[in-house]
């Protein structure tokens, strides 16, 4: 006896197969990708401006040329790596971010 799909009740939606999955996939994996971009180069763009035009402000201010400007590049340096990693956990498939089990 051949066993026919009982319709959906009401409220009940069946799956529609659409034609572009894969387009709609594509899309939203470009989409993620610009908005980490954009969330990223924010972040990069206040973590090397403020250390760095902080300290030339400084130096200028206490006459200390160029002191507070390396400390303060180094200081972006340090900030740029720490904003780059924690992009890297947050949109890298398979690496878990901190404090995240599985």
């Amino acid at each position: 006896m051949k066993q026919t799909p009982l319709p959906p009740t009401k409220g009940q939606t069946t799956p529609v197969k659409s034609v572009g999955n894969d387009q709609q996939a594509s899309y939203e994996a470009r989409a993620q990708f610009f908005s980490a971009a954009l969330n990223m180069s924010w972040q990069l763009a206040i973590v090397v401006l403020v250390p760095i035009i902080g300290g030339f402000e400084l130096d200028k201010r206490l006459d200390m040329l160029p002191l507070l400007t390396i400390v303060g590049f180094l200081l972006a340096m340090i900030g740029m790596a720490v904003v780059v990693w924690r992009q890297m956990q947050l949109n890298s498939p398979g690496i878990p971010p901190k404090g995240h089990h599985s």
